[in-house]
């Protein structure tokens, strides 16, 4: 699973504090450099409305905050 995030935004800070509790592994891959933000934009590009943290599965699919990022761990199980 790789995270995507941002420095300083809070529903970032969530979702990963949250991944660590529930000890889910995951790479973080910080927006901040341009090649990484291209890399995650790219993920939800027909969600021209996508915002950070983005959240990249193992099967590829992607979710970002406003498609229910919560509701996508928990079915998926990697919340428990």
């Amino acid at each position: 699973m790789i995270l995507y995030s941002k420095p300083n935004c809070d529903k970032c800070d969530d979702i990963k504090k949250l991944l660590k509790r529930q000890n889910v592994v995951f790479e973080e891959r910080s927006t901040s450099d341009p090649a990484v933000k291209a890399e995650a934009l790219a993920l939800v590009a027909d969600r021209p409305d996508a915002v950070l943290p983005i959240i990249q599965f193992a099967d590829g699919h992607a979710v970002s905050n406003d498609m229910g990022l919560y509701r996508e761990l928990k079915s998926t199980g990697v919340l428990k």
